[in-house]
């Protein structure tokens, strides 16, 4: 007999598409599930066609439970006020019976999953991929995010403290969730496109260093420091991401007159993106966050040598286990990094190093196992 599963998101499907993220099996792991389920939690239309490989060879419907400014001003987003609203998310379950409920977040698609769990008590899964209370904390937080933080914190709680598994996708986010009524929190980290890394093989470099940065080019998340570190240096950044900083930094690196240094790609499809980052000598991130980025996930499970900035706030535990260099958040501490990672040899054993911890953590096939055990858990199967 086939199994259903009501997955629901915040995401807006249509942009993930366009930005080429898309992971097999991500919102069905194992193929635990025959008959798939997608409510989005605003009335984006997304294409069956490219999301079919998110759920494997499971049936894939799309449902729609707008959200919105409107609701924002009705409710405040508070839980009873919320409630005539997520009654439409509810009489659908009722319709389509899934065995399991699961969330990506806990924000308003996480309440509503979390009324469904009280109404018919069907089993909740919510995994966490940001520390809300980290970002609210932030300052280069952009306002819009700020208002959406602000008003998700009453639901945030009302979702963890309901649900039957709660996982983290990085350590940092642990305290958060216990803090917020979540029975016994996990770590189980995102599952890493599986078919398309490629691992680096051969650590020489001809030419300049090549460096890769991939990430949203936002406050919270800017290569500024990266770029500025480029001066008088044999080396040069490819920035794959796009975002509110995107002209800013051009026009710093022709400031810095290292604009030939410098490329911006504003997105990538995570296949190519995948495929390819074994091509670069290292990769360099940044963020003002608490967390371990997933492209660090995709970078390690290619055995690129990993440059990250230190920053004071929630430990970030799987930096602490020494598979990155870790410099302080400046010109200067970026600079030293690429320095360092000019010798060859400590790029392979940097290199090395995170591609062991990377497969001992979160190697594709290992983490969506945690997954699919997790369903079947949840589902008695």
């Amino acid at each position: 007999m086939g199994k259903t599963l009501l997955v629901i998101i915040t995401d807006r499907l249509s942009h993930i598409i366009g930005k080429g993220e898309l992971i097999d099996r991500y919102y069905n792991p194992g193929g635990v599930f025959s008959d798939v389920h997608i409510l989005m939690t605003n009335d984006d239309s997304p294409d069956h066609q490219f999301l079919q490989r998110t759920v494997g060879d499971a049936k894939l419907t799309l449902h729609n439970l707008p959200s919105g400014m409107g609701l924002l001003a009705k409710t405040l987003w508070r839980p009873f006020l919320l409630r005539s609203w997520a009654n439409q998310a509810i009489a659908l379950a009722e319709e389509i019976k899934p065995e399991m409920v699961r969330c990506y977040g806990n924000f308003i698609n996480g309440y509503v999953g979390a009324r469904i769990k009280e109404e018919l008590e069907i089993p909740l899964f919510v995994s966490l991929h940001t520390q809300p209370d980290q970002t609210r904390a932030t300052p280069e937080v952009d306002f819009k995010t700020k208002i959406f933080y602000a008003f998700s914190k009453s639901i945030e709680k009302y979702t963890l403290k309901r649900a039957d598994k709660v996982s983290c996708v990085y350590g940092s986010i642990l305290d958060y969730a216990q803090r917020n009524g979540a029975s016994e929190p996990f770590v189980a980290y995102n599952v890493i496109n599986p078919g398309n890394l490629v691992r680096k093989e051969e650590y020489c470099s001809s030419g300049p260093l090549k460096i890769l940065y991939v990430g949203r080019v936002i406050p919270a998340k800017n290569p500024e420091n990266i770029i500025r570190a480029l001066q008088d240096l044999d080396a040069e950044l490819t920035v794959v991401g796009s975002g509110s900083k995107e002209q800013e930094l051009a026009e710093l690196a022709s400031e810095l007159k290292v604009a030939g240094q410098v490329h911006f790609i504003p997105a990538m499809p995570n296949d190519k993106l995948c495929r390819t980052m074994h091509e670069y000598d290292m990769f360099a991130g940044h963020s003002q966050y608490s967390e371990i980025p997933k492209t660090v996930l995709e970078a390690s499970l290619c055995g690129l040598p990993i440059l990250f900035n230190s920053r004071t706030g929630t430990p970030v535990p799987e930096f602490e286990n020494n598979f990155a260099m870790m410099v302080e958040d400046s010109p200067a501490g970026y600079r030293s990094g690429i320095e360092f990672f000019l010798s060859e040899a400590r790029r392979q054993e940097f290199g090395k190093n995170a591609s062991r911890y990377a497969d001992a953590h979160w190697e594709p096939a290992r983490a969506e196992k945690i997954f699919a055990d997790i369903h079947r858990e949840l589902t008695g199967k």
